[in-house]
C-alpha cells in the first residue's frame, strides 16, 4: 500500500521526529518541515520561500516548486478551487505525482505563532 505523509511546519510537526519511517512510502515536507526529519523524500515550497532555507537534497530526495505543483494543481481545478495554501497545494501535487492509497497530513493546521523562530524546526 502506498502511504504518503505530508508534514507541515506548524509547531506540532515536531512530534513527527520520533515516528518510525516504515508506515510511509513517501514523506513530503512543506517549507520548514524539511528540518523536522532528515528522511524526507520531497521538500515542496512556493516561489517566495527564502532560498537560504532550501536544503541541499540528499540522494533520493527532491525539491518541488511551482514548476511541478502548478500543473498538478491545475489538473484538480487550479488555485481558484484549491486555494494558494501550501497544505492544499502539496496535497494535490502528492495526489497527482505519488497517487497514494493513503494520504496522511500532519502539522498543517496553519498555526504559525510569531514567537517561534525559524531555528525552532532545525
Amino acid at each position: 500500500m502506498t502511504t504518503a505523509l505530508i508534514l507541515g511546519s506548524a509547531p506540532m510537526a515536531l512530534e513527527a521526529r520520533c515516528w518510525p519511517r516504515e508506515p510511509f512510502s513517501t514523506v513530503v515536507a512543506i517549507n520548514n518541515a524539511c528540518a523536522v526529519r532528515p528522511d524526507w523524500d520531497v521538500m515542496i515550497h512556493p516561489w517566495d520561500f527564502p532560498a537560504d532555507r532550501v536544503p541541499q537534497p540528499r540522494t533520493g530526495q527532491r525539491i518541488v516548486t511551482e514548476a511541478d505543483f502548478v500543473p498538478a494543481q491545475n489538473a484538480f481545478g487550479g488555485f481558484v478551487y484549491a486555494g494558494a495554501t501550501m497544505a492544499y497545494t502539496a496535497a494535490y501535487w502528492v495526489l497527482a505525482a505519488v497517487r497514494p492509497q493513503v494520504l496522511a497530513v500532519f502539522g498543517c493546521d496553519m498555526h504559525y505563532p510569531p514567537d517561534v523562530p525559524t531555528h525552532f524546526y532545525g
